[in-house]
C-alpha cells in the first residue's frame, strides 16, 4: 500500500460499516473527494461529520447546507493547502475542538500476546455488560450512556454481516480493559476503534497487550494494515512505541 492508500483506509474508520447495522436514518455522501455522514435522529458532532474534503473553498457553503442546520463536526486533514480550508471554517464559526492522528502498522511482524492476562471476546449477555460496565467505570458513563452502550453493542452482535467484536481482558476473571475493533469490507485492514484500561491497571503493560492480541488475530485472518485515529496524547503515544507510523493528523472543527 502506498501512503495515500493507507490514509484513505485511516479515513475509512468513520464510515465503512456493515450495511445491516446502518440504520436508515443515516445517510452517506461517498465520493473520492467528499465523504459526509448525516444522522437524522442525533444532534451528535460525532453522529454528523465532514470527514473527507478534498474540494475548493468554494465549496464548503454547499457542505454546510446539507446538514440543514444540524450540528455538526468537520475533520480537516492537516496540508500543505489545508490552512485555506481551516481559515474559512473560523470565518464561518467554526472552532477547533480536538486534533487526531492517523495512524497505521504495516502488519508483517509478529505480536507478542501478554502471559500475565487473559482475553475474551464478547460473545454472551453478561460479556457485554461486563465490557460496558468497564468502560463506564473508566469513562464515567452515566446510567443513560450504559443502557445505551449495552443496546448497541448486543444489537451489534446480532450483526449477520458483522465484521467487528469486542474484547475484554481479564484479571482472574474480573474485567481489567476493553477493546473495540472492525475489519474493512476488503479484509485487508483492522479498524482499531477504541481500547482502555482501569485506572488501577496501567503501567502493567495491558495496553500493549490488548493491541497485540487484536493484530495477532487479524494477521491470522489475511491482514495487511492496522489502523486507527488516536487522540493526541491519549493512545497515540504508546501506539507509536509499539510500531505504528503516523500518515496524517486530522483536526476536528465544530459549529454547535
Amino acid at each position: 500500500m502506498n501512503k495515500e492508500q493507507i490514509i484513505r483506509a485511516i479515513e475509512a474508520i468513520q464510515w465503512d460499516y456493515e450495511e445491516a447495522f446502518v440504520p436508515e436514518s443515516i445517510h452517506y455522501i461517498q465520493n473520492d473527494d467528499l465523504v459526509m455522514i448525516k444522522n437524522e435522529n442525533s444532534t451528535s458532532v460525532y453522529a454528523n461529520k465532514v470527514v473527507r474534503f478534498y474540494r475548493s473553498v468554494a465549496d464548503v457553503k454547499e457542505v454546510i447546507a446539507y446538514f440543514k442546520g444540524s450540528p455538526f463536526s468537520w475533520w480537516v486533514r492537516s496540508s500543505s493547502n489545508s490552512s485555506e480550508l481551516e481559515s474559512e471554517l473560523k470565518t464561518l464559526g467554526f472552532q477547533h475542538e480536538d486534533t487526531y492522528v492517523g495512524l497505521a502498522k504495516i502488519l508483517t511482524e509478529e505480536e507478542i500476546p501478554s502471559i500475565d492476562f487473559s482475553f475474551r471476546e464478547v460473545t454472551t449477555e453478561e460479556d457485554v455488560e461486563a465490557h460496558v460496565q468497564v468502560a463506564a467505570e473508566i469513562w464515567g458513563y452515566d446510567s443513560e450512556t450504559k443502557q445505551a452502550a449495552v443496546y448497541e453493542r448486543a444489537s451489534y452482535l446480532k450483526c449477520l454481516d458483522r465484521r467487528g467484536g469486542y474484547t475484554l481482558v481479564l484479571d482472574n476473571n474480573k474485567p481489567v480493559g476493553y477493546s473495540n475493533y472492525r475489519y474493512s469490507k476488503d479484509g485487508k485492514a483492522i479498524y482499531l476503534s477504541g481500547a482502555a484500561v482501569l485506572p488501577e491497571y496501567r503501567g502493567k503493560g495491558i495496553y500493549r497487550s490488548l493491541l497485540a492480541d487484536r493484530l495477532i488475530e487479524a494477521r491470522k485472518r489475511g491482514c495487511e494494515l492496522a489502523v486507527t485515529q488516536a487522540r493526541v496524547g491519549m493512545s497515540e503515544p504508546i501506539l507509536r512505541k509499539s510500531g505504528f507510523h503516523e500518515y496524517a493528523t486530522f483536526k476536528q472543527y465544530v459549529r454547535i
